[in-house]
């Protein structure tokens, strides 16, 4: 016997899901350093770094994907964390790959999207959060991110 399971409405908002912020499409490769294995992909208010993760601790495998939110300048408030990803993840989270990250599932069914990773990102086509969906709205504790072209060659440039 197989079971249905009724996946909720995407919620798009515009042209985008309800859980990215509108400053996402603002995000801008900052720069592409191959030799160092390092990204970083910056806007007026987030900034994104990613690097390989044994350029931080030898024994380390994957990526480190850190991200920072400023949410009131005079003070420098806001969010910091890091996620570590293994390189599918890393491709599925960049829309190289359409594989859902580990434990994924239950957050493409629960917000819509095309890929997510469990305290990792959510993506839905070009739209991506890192680490998790939001409200959409400032005050969120993530990153959005419109992956246009420039990005997506950055990150392939980078894995090579």
């Amino acid at each position: 016997m197989r079971t249905a399971v009724q996946r909720r409405n995407l919620g798009i908002l515009g042209h985008h899901p309800t859980w990215f912020h509108h400053h996402g499409s603002k995000m801008h490769l900052e720069l592409l350093d191959q030799q160092n294995r390092r990204l970083v992909i910056s806007g007026s208010a987030a900034k994104v770094i990613i690097r390989k993760a044994s350029s931080v601790y030898p024994n380390a495998k994957g990526w480190f994907v850190d991200w920072e939110v400023v949410q009131y300048r005079p003070y420098e408030e806001g969010v910091r964390g890091r996620s570590q990803f293994n390189d599918e993840d890393f491709k599925s989270a960049f829309g190289l790959s359409e594989k859902p990250g580990e434990f994924g599932h239950w957050l493409i069914q629960q917000f819509g999207a095309s890929a997510a990773g469990q305290g990792q990102y959510i993506r839905w086509g070009n739209f991506l959060n890192i680490p998790c969906p939001g409200t959409g709205h400032d005050g969120d504790p993530n990153v959005s991110i419109y992956l246009d072209e420039e990005i997506q060659k950055a990150v392939r440039q980078l894995l090579e």
